[in-house]
This record gives C-alpha cells, structure tokens and sequence, in this order.
C-alpha cells in the first residue's frame, strides 16, 4: 500500500459536495493532493485545440492544463473523488442527535430531522446551542475522516 500525506479536510469536503455541476475533484495518487477542477477547464481541456486561449488568465491557462493532464493519464494517476450519498449524511447527523445528552436539544433535532429541509433545520437548530456545535463539527470531521481513510485504502493509499 503506498504511503501519502493527504489532506482530510479536503477529501471530506469533496466527497460532501454532491451537486458536482460546476466542479469536480480528483485525487492525485503520486502527490496525494485534491485537484479541484471547474467544469469550464475542464470543456476547454475536451477541445480538440491544443493552443490555449492567449485572453484567458494565467491560473485559468494553468487550471485548463492541469485538465488536461488529467483527462490524459486519469486511469493512473488522478482519482475522481466519490460523493458521499446524502443518506449518509443525513445518517451521520441522526447518529449525532441520538447521542446527544440534553433532552431539549435532541427532541428539537428529531423534530428537524423529519422530513424535507432537513439539513438547513438541523444546522439551524443546532447554531443555537454553541457548545453542541463545536461537538457537531467534531463528530463530522472524525467521521469524516474514517470515510476518507476507507476511500483512500480502496484505492490502495495509507495515509500519513
């Protein structure tokens, strides 16, 4: 298994991020870096041309590059990063709330977790309670983590 030093926050923010219309993200298994990449590097990187467009920036020139060099060795080196199913998340705060002493609080985030908006209920409710949130966040970064270090030794990555 090869060893990497990576980065878990990123890994987890780009499996969280579900929508994937305007970016998408790759693990790069040599320099266990995440790449993010816009959906419009990505389109002029498709381009037959190989001339860069001289009136686009320096970081869009170097962005559409890096595409590239993804869309050519993408089977060895780059990885796309999955999205982690909603469910999931949706099951990470229920296990959340579960656990969490106050009875006040955890009957409020029962009652936010029951139907549409969900999310936006759960992360409005649980903003009001400081301490609770900073006990939220912690929880989802470790989670977060254990998920990221399953991806990675999927894919035959240690990370360290």
């Amino acid at each position: 298994m090869k060893e990497l030093k990576v980065d878990f926050e990123m890994i987890g923010m780009a499996m969280e991020d579900v929508s994937r219309d305007y970016m998408e993200y790759y693990f790069d298994t040599e320099t266990g870096q995440v790449i993010t990449l816009s959906e419009e590097a990505a389109r002029y990187a498709e381009g037959d041309e190989d001339i860069i467009r001289e009136d686009l920036p320096d970081w869009q020139k170097a962005e559409i590059e890096v595409a590239k060099n993804i869309r050519d060795n993408n089977t060895e080196r780059y990885i796309n990063i999955p999205e982690k199913p909603t469910y999931e998340s949706y099951n990470m705060m229920v296990d959340f709330a579960e656990g969490v002493e106050d009875e006040l609080l955890r009957e409020k985030l029962n009652i936010a977790l029951d139907g549409k908006g969900a999310f936006r209920r759960f992360k409005r409710v649980i903003g009001d309670y400081p301490d609770y949130e900073k006990k939220w966040y912690t929880f989802k970064d470790k989670r977060m983590k254990e998920e990221a270090i399953e991806w990675l030794s999927l894919i035959g990555i240690k990370a360290v």
